[in-house]
């Protein structure tokens, strides 16, 4: 009974003080007469307060009698300081109009851009001044994003994400060879910076900003190519900033790779950019070993507002254990062998490298005509000396043979294109024109080689004793010289 008297007694004593309170109601307006919404009233030294509706009304209840300070304020008017009594069990009616302000506000700077997606912007490929998503043939556009996400090592990873094309073939790890369209690429569908390049090399990937192909029958602009796709390897290209980096890739089979990628300005014309990469990498096969070395410099000259000129090298030198795998039995069934067996010999080799020097300018006339001009010269060589593609009999015996080559290239492209734009009526056009000439000399050796180095049995290697010496071959040379005019016209 005592708790409950008590709880009573409480419940009375906050009902008087209750009854001492009173209410603040009002509505607030604007200098124009118009209802001031979502104005912020509150009570100095307490924390009540509240947000006019849009009305312009607000209540303040429970508010303790006697003498009180409203304060008004408003983002753009002048605060208002309202001195106001309140009376207990009683509203408060009030009203009061707001002043504008000249004070002047902080200043507030929005800031919008669209990100050029990559099919927004043009394609060296197209040789047009016209993005990728606004060119009516197929092409697709693998930026230096996807290439670094993914961390790429060779073409073949690239083109796993091209629908169309696809690798056909890897011939004992020397190149990769690939088809488009139910066409095989060959040296005339390989391109870097628009110029062609041998095929007989893995490009370096650490190297590309991005990777065009062309593909269908568009592909015949490069005059000289099989219909299926051309494909555009398109290089890092200095910058008036500076930047770079440097990374280190490792991995499984004794794999290490560092490369380098610097930039900047020379002057407030001239920038350069250097990028470059060493690898080096065993194979889960036995005594099968790869090192590569790469480097390739730039530089951008700014001649005048409407003339650029950019100058690169290029260097590849690529030494490798060709690799024909484990073979057959028969032709018709894969040797049932330990997957690291290495049937070679431990001396076997492929050198090869690759190397060019180019120039480009591009030269605006006015607003709708622009000149652009190339020269590349590339030298190319590989010596070769290995055993060849391992077919044995159903008893595993095999008369290893052996090939050995040496070819060289030198490559001198040049060209010269012309791009117009104009309108009829609504309709915006863009024309190409343009001529390409390249000439190339090759020489290749040939060697009065053996039929077979020796024989083995891949089944039982007890069977037999491998031969392990370098066999001498006398060579003859044959040589070629070609030359190539070509001339187009195109209009999108």
């Amino acid at each position: 009974m005592k708790h409950i008297y008590l709880i009573l007694i409480l419940a009375l004593f906050n009902l008087a003080a209750f009854a001492q309170n009173g209410n603040i109601k009002g509505k607030i307006t604007s200098a124009d007469g118009h209802p001031a919404a979502f104005v912020t009233v509150g009570l100095k030294d307490t924390k009540k307060g509240a947000v006019t509706s849009e009305e312009g009304e607000f209540i303040l209840k429970n508010i303790r009698q006697g003498e009180h300070v409203l304060v008004i304020s408003c983002t753009g008017m002048k605060t208002v300081h309202k001195p106001v009594s309140v009376t207990a069990d009683q509203t408060t009616d009030m009203s009061l109009s707001l002043e504008a302000t000249s004070a002047q506000l902080n200043e507030i700077v929005v800031e919008g851009s669209r990100t050029r997606t990559i099919n927004k912007r043009p394609v060296s490929v197209s040789k047009l001044p016209v993005a990728a998503i606004d060119l009516p043939q197929g092409v697709a556009v693998i930026g230096h994003e996807v290439l670094e996400d993914q961390q790429v090592q060779r073409m073949s990873d690239v083109v796993k994400s091209v629908n169309g094309v696809y690798m056909a073939s890897s011939r004992a790890g020397t190149q990769e060879s690939f088809n488009a369209r139910g066409y095989g690429f060959s040296s005339s569908n390989m391109f870097k910076n628009g110029a062609r390049v041998n095929s007989g090399v893995m490009p370096e990937m650490s190297s590309l900003e991005r990777v065009e192909i062309l593909k269908g029958s568009a592909a015949i602009l490069y005059g000289n190519v099989a219909p299926g796709a051309v494909m555009n390897m398109v290089t890092k290209q200095p910058k008036f900033n500076f930047g770079g980096e440097l990374n280190i890739r490792a991995g499984s089979y004794g794999l290490f790779k560092p490369a380098f990628d610097v930039y900047g300005p020379l002057s407030s014309k001239i920038a350069y950019r250097v990028n470059g990469t060493f690898e080096t990498t065993d194979s889960y096969r036995d005594k099968v070993h790869s090192k590569r070395y790469y480097v390739n410099p730039s530089l951008l000259f700014k001649l005048s507002e409407r003339t650029e000129l950019v100058v690169q090298g290029d260097y590849l030198k690529h030494d490798f254990t060709p690799d024909f795998g484990i073979g057959s039995l028969d032709n018709t069934k894969i040797a049932d062998v330990p997957r690291n067996n290495f049937y070679g010999t431990p001396w076997q080799y492929a050198h090869t490298q690759q190397s060019s020097a180019g120039a480009s300018v591009k030269h605006q006339l006015n607003d709708n005509w622009t000149l652009n001009g190339m020269f590349t010269y590339q030298r190319y060589s590989r010596d070769y000396y290995a055993i060849e593609r391992i077919q044995a009999d159903a008893t595993g015996k095999w008369a290893r043979p052996l090939n050995r080559a040496y070819n060289s290239e030198d490559y001198y492209i040049a060209q010269v294109d012309l791009t117009v734009k104009f309108k009829t009526g609504s309709l915006q056009h863009n024309v190409l024109a343009g001529i390409d000439g390249d000439r190339y000399y090759t020489k290749a050796f040939s060697y009065n080689q053996p039929a077979t180095y020796d024989t083995i049995n891949i089944l039982h290697p007890d069977l037999y004793t491998p031969r392990t010496d370098i066999p001498r071959l006398p060579e003859s040379r044959a040589s070629r010289l070609r030359s190539i005019v070509w001339v187009y016209m195109y209009r999108t």
